[in-house]
This record gives C-alpha cells, sequence and structure tokens, in this order.
C-alpha cells in the first residue's frame, strides 16, 4: 500500500543523503516535486480514490503503462517527473552526470553493499558517466525489458536473480 505519507518519508530520506536543509531551497523543491509525483500516481492508480495505492492497483497501474510504451507510447506525466528527480537525486554534484560515487552514495543509504553499486554502475555505465539520457533510458528499459541481461536491470543495484 502506498500513501502520501510514504512520499514524505521519501523527501526526508532523500534529503538526509544530499544534505539538503530542512525548510531550505532544495528541500522544498524535493518536497513539491513528489507531491507532484505523488498527486499523479494517485490519479492514474488509485481507482477506488481512498487516497491510497494498493498492491492490485499498482500491478494494474504497471501493466497497463508497460504495454502502452511498448506499443510507442510514452511514460505518465507523474512517471516523467520521477525520473527527472532520480536523476537530480543521484547527480548530486549538479554537472548532469552521474558518476559511481554519487550513485553508491544514495543506493547505499537505501541498503544496497558498496560493492553491489560498484558492480552495478559498471554494468550500467560502460566505464563513463551516465548523462540524463542515459539514465532516461535505463529507466525505460528497467520497466519495460524483458530481457534479463539487460543493463536497465542493474540501476537499483545487481537484481537478485543474477
Amino acid at each position: 500500500m502506498i500513501k502520501k505519507e510514504d512520499f514524505g518519508l521519501a523527501v526526508e530520506k532523500v534529503c538526509k543523503i544530499l544534505d539538503w536543509t530542512k525548510g531550505g531551497k532544495e528541500y522544498s523543491e524535493a518536497e513539491e516535486t513528489l507531491n507532484l509525483i505523488w498527486e499523479g500516481l494517485k490519479k492514474y492508480a488509485d481507482e477506488n480514490q481512498d487516497d491510497k495505492v494498493s498492491e492490485d492497483e499498482w500491478l494494474k497501474m504497471w501493466t497497463e503503462s508497460v504495454k502502452d510504451i511498448k506499443s510507442g507510447k510514452e511514460f505518465p506525466e507523474w512517471q516523467k517527473k520521477f525520473v527527472d528527480f532520480m536523476f537530480k537525486v543521484n547527480d548530486k554534484s549538479g554537472d548532469n552526470e552521474i558518476d559511481e560515487n554519487e550513485f553508491s552514495t544514495v543506493y547505499q543509504a537505501y541498503g544496497i553493499s558498496k560493492d553491489n553499486c560498484s558492480t552495478a554502475f559498471k554494468k550500467i555505465s560502460s566505464g563513463k558517466n551516465i548523462t540524463k539520457p542515459e539514465f532516461e533510458a535505463l529507466w525505460k528499459e528497467y520497466f519495460v525489458s524483458n530481457d534479463r541481461a539487460s543493463k536497465g536491470n542493474y540501476l537499483f543495484g545487481v537484481p537478485d536473480f543474477i
């Protein structure tokens, strides 16, 4: 079950990782962005309008989204905002590229080991920093590819099936 409060916790976690001060510009932008993402997700997936997205609603939403994307449609707007936000979170330096240290910093904060992060980064980056278009392509691959070997499967660390 996903609720709005979960997005508040995400803001706090991300801001802690990135040293963004509560009430500061970045913190406020993160709050605003995640609120927009929540509203979009809720509009897209919360069929019974109970201000929660149940597991069934979540799975149905992703099944429909993946089918749409595979047929040439784009991600819903809330998902585009989410990928933009995640790129910004990963690009701690703000240089429009994600390096291995930035990638590892974020995912280690979520309990992924340094070795796992390093292996995953090497797989997705081909030995160079990741640009926003590359990140967007990996994001799409993560959600729509049926190929277990696709780079996108490593976007959030080495997958369990490897």
